[in-house]
């Protein structure tokens, strides 16, 4: 294949990856969930366009996992940090994955400070890793019925952005 070609190819996966993460995050933003369905259509997307390099993907989604576990991030930001490496690779994918939860701090920072919170948040996330140290007890982070809407940002959404982002920077030279 042309040195062309190859690029052509490299671009229209990255379209196709685009279109998925904007619709994970309209639907993270409108409704706090990505559709499992749409998920599965990514991956089998990525399957046939990525190949095994799919299999990144399923490695980095192991590796967060554990924070679903715990509550820290949703089922939804697993999947899409997993679709967003398996498409894009190790290197580029963690990239625009850091990209991603650096908007979300900055998001979560901004919510904090506006809305109050930031002490009670603090004291209770230092209060839960002394509980989880101490008493080696795994309990959910956060709890909607406890912590409020408030508390929680649409991580799949600032994923999505900082990608896409990522990407249009890596484009543009």
């Amino acid at each position: 294949m042309s040195t062309f070609g190859r690029e052509w190819c490299l671009l229209d996966t990255d379209v196709v990856l685009c279109i998925f993460l904007t619709v994970f995050g309209l639907q993270d933003l409108t409704c706090g969930k990505v559709s499992k369905y749409l998920t599965l259509a990514a991956f089998i997307a990525g399957i046939f366009l990525r190949g095994t390099g799919m299999a990144a993907g399923i490695l980095a989604g192991a590796l967060f996992f554990p924070l679903f576990l715990v509550r820290m991030i949703g089922a939804a930001d697993v999947k899409a940090v997993a679709v967003i490496v398996g498409f894009l690779g190790l290197s580029r994918g963690l990239e625009a994955v850091g990209t991603g939860f650096f908007l979300g701090a900055v998001w979560s920072l901004e919510r904090l400070l506006r809305g109050g919170m930031m002490a009670r948040r603090l004291s209770y996330f230092f209060a839960y890793i002394g509980r989880m140290i101490t008493w080696n007890t795994y309990e959910p982070y956060y709890r909607a019925d406890r912590d409020g809407k408030e508390a929680a940002i649409p991580l799949a959404f600032c994923l999505a952005v900082g990608t896409i982002l990522r990407l249009a920077a890596g484009h543009m030279g």
